[in-house]
């Protein structure tokens, strides 16, 4: 009885030595973990892991030491270099040196137009100063001359001469020629060949 027990026990639960239990759930790393249907141990009895066709791709997609080097080369070929630097720099120095250069002309034109200016403004004060100057002798001259006109005027008046006992049948259309006849008489040969008279008529008063 106690074999038969024994027996049955080992028949039950078998074990084969060295194989591996069974899994009971499947995870994310069975497809490295486990052995594919059909595989064999090699000639030699290797007791290495065979090589899953997941990890046979995954060698397959890894670049080689070949495009790693084209892909530098080719970052580096756009990459910024020490001429593209000389170059912009160049560049940009000459445009700020043509731009100041131009401001500085502009400048320059602007203060000599300022300068003109002012130095006509200078030019128009003293012509100005001089104009009246001359208004003010100008108008001296003015007084000065109606002041004259007026004492001539007043001389004018003076120098009436009035001849009394002249008949009143003679018009003031005949006073000049009545008056050269008389004045000839009382000059005699002293008289001038022309005798002229500024106005003549006949007072209003005796």
């Amino acid at each position: 009885m106690p074999t038969l027990m024994g027996r049955t026990k080992r028949a039950e639960h078998p074990q084969t030595p060295g194989a591996a239990p069974q899994a009971s759930s499947s995870g994310p790393m069975d497809g490295f973990l486990q052995t594919p249907l059909g595989s064999s141990r090699d000639a030699h009895g290797s007791k290495m892991a065979p090589v899953s066709p997941a990890s046979l791709s995954s060698d397959q997609e890894q670049p080689t030491l070949a495009d790693i080097g084209a892909e530098i080369r080719r970052l580096a070929s756009n990459m910024v270099t020490k001429a593209d630097l000389q170059s912009l720099t160049s560049s940009l120095t000459a445009s700020l040196t043509s731009a100041v250069t131009a401001l500085r002309t502009d400048m320059e034109a602007q203060g000599s137009r300022i300068q003109a200016l002012e130095t006509q403004a200078q030019t128009m004060r003293r012509q100005t100063s001089a104009a009246d100057t001359a208004l003010t002798r100008q108008g001296n001259m003015l007084l000065a001359l109606r002041r004259h006109v007026e004492d001539l005027d007043n001389g004018s008046h003076r120098s009436n001469i009035r001849v009394r006992g002249v008949p009143d049948q003679e018009g003031t259309e005949n006073a000049e020629a009545l008056l050269t006849g008389l004045f000839r008489q009382i000059l005699g040969g002293e008289a001038p060949a022309e005798i002229r008279f500024e106005r003549a008529h006949r007072a209003l008063r005796p």
